[in-house]
This record gives C-alpha cells, structure tokens and sequence, in this order.
C-alpha cells in the first residue's frame, strides 16, 4: 500500500511536459536529432503538438519510435514529398483547378506506409495538429481526440503540410482548404500552456541570426514565408515570458496559474539548405546539429533535479 501510494504521489508531482515542434519544411531533420537528446536525457512527453513538418515529427514520434523516424530521415528524398508538376496539371494550374505549384501525392503515400491510426490512438500523449483554412481564415489545432479515420487523419497531416501556394490545400471532413498553419501559429505553444504543461520544449527550425542573401526568385519567397514563420514563433515565445511574469508579479489575472518552464532549441549556425531541400546526406548533417546543439545546451540538466523543482513547487 505504501508503495503504491508513493508511485502515484510521485507521478502526480512529475512535471507534465509538452513538445513544440513548427515547421520549417526540410530542416525538419533538425527537430530529431534535439528530440533524440532529449530522450537520451530522460525525458518524455505528455503532449506533443506540431505544425507542417513538425507536426509529421509529432506524430510518428507519437507512435514510440524515435529509431523509425531517424531511419524516414536517412532515407527520404524531396522525390519521396513532392514531384513537379507534369503537363496536365501546369494546364489546370493555369486554369485556375489547381491550388499548388508541386504534387505532393508522394508525401501522402509516405504517410499511409508509416502512420498507424491505432498506435497513435494507444500512445501516452496527447497530440495536436496545428491548420488554416483558407475559406473562414480560422486556425485550429485538431487533437488526436477528434480524428475517427485513418483518411481523416491523413487529410489533417495534410493540410498542416501543405505550405501554401506550393502545395494545394486539402478538405478535412469535406470542408474548408486547409493548409500549413504556420503562418499564423507556428508554434502552438499557447496550447500545451492551457492543458497544463509544467514545462515546454520548443525546437525551432531557423537559426537566431542569419545573414546569407537569397540569390533567386526561389530564395526570395523561401526566405519571405522564413521571415513569417520566424515572427510567429517569436510572437508566441514573448507571450509565454509575459504569461510568467504576469505570475511571478501576482497579478490578478494570473491568479490560479502556474509558472510554466521555457526551453527552446535552434540552430547555432545557419543552414545551408531551404523549406524543399531535402536528402539523406543532408538530414544526416542536420540530425547531428540538432544533436549536439541540444546536448549542448543540456549538459547542467538533470531530469531528477527538474521533477523535484516541480514537486516542491506543488506541495
């Protein structure tokens, strides 16, 4: 009896972590090697909410193993996402029928080789999907909860994915286009704080600084949907600070909150690569970055020290 009533006070008292992961198309790569840190460290997640690449991330890391997604990563190659478009889709692109410059039908028969409804169903955490539609401009975060298909699902993994004008928009549940919510919420941080995360591990896809010219029309427009998302995820990074300041001056709007523990990830140097570049060889150098950044950045850290900080804060 004793022992059991002291795994469930402990568990109570373990600090409820959640996992943020924004897009940011082929730098992806990046977000599993921090992820693979972190797992080595200890930790694991009770929530793990994703937008376009980060939310791929999210759910097959979901379904318990980071060693498939390495393997995904090791393997794939812009073919496997995306193919240019042939001469009966530039005619209905011109025609106004078609709502993406690229094909991405091969993104979708990776998604139904490797996500597997039931796991994800199975898996201890609870996971969030973050897309706009185009129609009523409303951006939502579908949870796990609410998808009752596999086809729903993969219309959802989808939408969050489809970076607009590259990509066409898909319909969830027959409605709506829906597309990469990055734009607008990149980071769904303000999520994981609502559903009570003591602690948030964000790993963003762009490097702090940057100082690397685009030099064609291509880099133009990858750097301009950079500079949005970047905004974005900057945004919701300083409502989160003033969220904690707001508890640690006891303001009376932050009464019966908790102060939420901020980790955030990035790369230290620039990547030589944009949102479509993808290939093993380069994955594998991004893997490695997001590696030894995190590890890095985690060598004071210790997940005991981390749980008893929270359990003397809730006793």
């Amino acid at each position: 009896m004793e022992d059991g009533s002291y795994i469930e006070d402990t568990e109570r008292k373990r600090p409820k972590r959640a996992l943020v992961l924004p897009g940011g198309g082929g730098r992806g790569a990046y977000q599993v090697g921090v992820v693979k840190a972190l797992y080595e460290k200890g930790l694991r997640f009770d929530m793990a909410f994703g937008t376009s690449i980060g939310g791929l991330n999210a759910a097959l890391l979901a379904q318990g193993s980071i060693e498939r997604l390495e393997e995904i990563w090791h393997t794939i190659r812009a073919s496997d996402i995306f193919k240019l478009p042939s001469p009966q889709l530039m005619g209905r692109l011109l025609m106004g029928h078609k709502l993406g410059l690229l094909d991405n039908s091969p993104l979708e028969e990776l998604l139904r080789r490797e996500v597997n409804l039931p796991r994800l169903r199975a898996s201890n955490m609870q996971i969030g999907w973050c897309t706009t539609d185009l129609c009523s401009l409303e951006t939502k975060l579908f949870m796990m909860d609410e998808i009752m298909s596999t086809n729903e699902l993969i219309d959802v993994l989808m939408a969050t994915s489809a970076i607009p004008m590259a990509f066409p928009p898909r319909h969830i549940n027959g409605h709506g286009l829906w597309v990469d919510g990055g734009l607008v919420r990149n980071t769904p941080m303000e999520t994981a704080i609502e559903m009570g995360a003591d602690e948030i591990y964000m790993v963003l896809l762009h490097p702090d600084k940057i100082n690397v010219c685009p030099t064609n029309m291509m880099e133009v427009v990858i750097r301009c949907l950079d500079i949005v998302l970047d905004a974005s995820a900057r945004k919701e990074i300083q409502t989160a600070e003033l969220y904690n300041r707001l508890i640690a001056e006891g303001n009376i709007e932050s009464k019966g909150r908790k102060n939420v523990d901020i980790r955030v990830f990035q790369p230290k140097r620039a990547f030589n690569s944009n949102l479509l570049d993808i290939d093993p060889i380069r994955s594998r150098k991004l893997i490695s970055q997001g590696y030894e950044d995190a590890m890095e950045s985690l060598a004071d850290f210790s997940v005991a020290e981390a749980d008893a900080k929270v359990a003397a804060r809730a006793s």
